[in-house]
This record gives C-alpha cells, structure tokens and sequence, in this order.
C-alpha cells in the first residue's frame, strides 16, 4: 500500500514574526516619501532585504522585469506569458477581474504581500535543510556536477530516485502528484512563475514547496 501524502494546515499559517518582516519593508519604503504606494518594481528589493536566496526569487523578480518591459501594454496580453503574470499580479496587487477582464494595477496589496512573503520567509529560514535534502535528490538521480540551485529533475529523474531510495512501492502516479503539489499552492493556485516550462520536472523551489505542503517546514 503506497503511503499517503497529505498536506499541512499549519505550512500556510502566516506567523507573527513573518508580519513583522514584511510590514517593516513596507512601512521603510513608505517612509522614503518618494511614491504614496508601494508598487510591484519595489518587490525584488524587498525580497532582498528579506535575504530570501535568489533560488525562491529569480522567477518572481524576472516575471516582475517582463511586466514592466512590455509596459503592460495590450499586445502582452496575447502573450503566452501573460496568465503567469496575471497571476503574479493577482497574488501581489490590488488588480482584480472585471466581468472576467483583468483590471491591471501595479500598486502592491499589503495583505497579499504578507501572505506572498511569508512562504518565501519558511523557505530563507529553512534553507539549509531544504538545500541539503534536495541535493541527496539530484545526487540520487545520478547527476554529478551540478548547480542544484538551478537543476531540474525530470518524471525519468525522479523515478531513478525512487529506486535509489528503494521506495518501489511508491506508484508513479504519487510521483505526478507530488509535482503537482510543487507546483501550486494548498488553495490550488499556481505560485511558481517562470517562463520556462520544462514538462513534468521539479527544481529546488518545487522541491521546497513540496517540502512545505507535507509538513517538513512546520
């Protein structure tokens, strides 16, 4: 019988410490004076004061980059790119939908941002273990040489590390759904927002994910 994964209640629990991070980014950008709103081009500075490692951001801060790159302009909307922009926008911003039409807005929501930042915060925190378990991974799938921060395992992959690990009782099938539980948030939402699409494959931001939902960063 192939063991069950069930995902933590307690992984998205926004703690108090978490709040008190992201609220005192907020407020100090603020307080600068220069702008009455914190905006999304103020987010990948805000990721870095947090010391959030660029592994957990880079997809977020080059996301933000396009957005601003195509000045949001209509033509972007047919883009491919653009529903994961939406998202991230969604995710971060007051921009809501009107009669199924995004209403773009670039002016960061504070309780979103909360919320965004304190996954990113258990991944800082938990960086060591998560890097560490990840690299027994990708060694386990015969990889040598690599830059985990940047490696993605494949569905063929991952099978060699079942083997590896002589969890052969675990069917494939729990293996796709422990890519998809890497891939989107508890609600189901999408939160992992690069542009480049490798298939069913899993990185260390994934794999952090992933690490989070079954209860490992608690």
């Amino acid at each position: 019988m192939p063991p069950k994964f069930t995902k933590s209640a307690r992984y998205t629990q926004i703690t108090q410490l978490a709040e008190t991070e992201v609220l005192d980014q907020y407020e100090c950008i603020l307080e600068s004076g220069l702008l009455p709103d914190v905006l999304l081009s103020h987010i990948p500075a805000i990721l870095k004061k947090l010391r959030v490692p660029q592994c957990f951001t880079i997809d977020i801060c080059q996301c933000i980059q396009w957005f601003y790159d195509t000045g949001h302009a209509n033509v972007s909307t047919e883009s491919p790119r653009w529903a994961i922009v939406e998202q991230l926008l969604l995710h971060l911003t007051i921009s809501s939908k009107l009669n199924g039409v995004l209403q773009v807005s670039d002016i960061v929501d504070i309780d979103k941002l909360v919320t965004f930042c304190n996954r990113l915060l258990r991944f800082r925190d938990h960086y060591r273990i998560i890097r560490q378990a990840w690299s027994l991974f990708v060694e386990a799938s015969g990889n040598k040489n690599v830059d985990v921060t940047t490696f993605r395992l494949s569905m063929k992959d991952l099978t060699k590390v079942k083997s590896y690990l002589q969890l052969d009782d675990i069917s494939d099938t729990v293996l796709i759904d422990m890519l998809g539980c890497g891939t989107s948030t508890v609600e189901g939402d999408v939160y992992n927002y690069t542009f480049h699409h490798h298939g069913l494959s899993v990185n260390i931001k994934d794999f952090a994910e992933i690490m989070g939902q079954l209860g490992e960063l608690d």
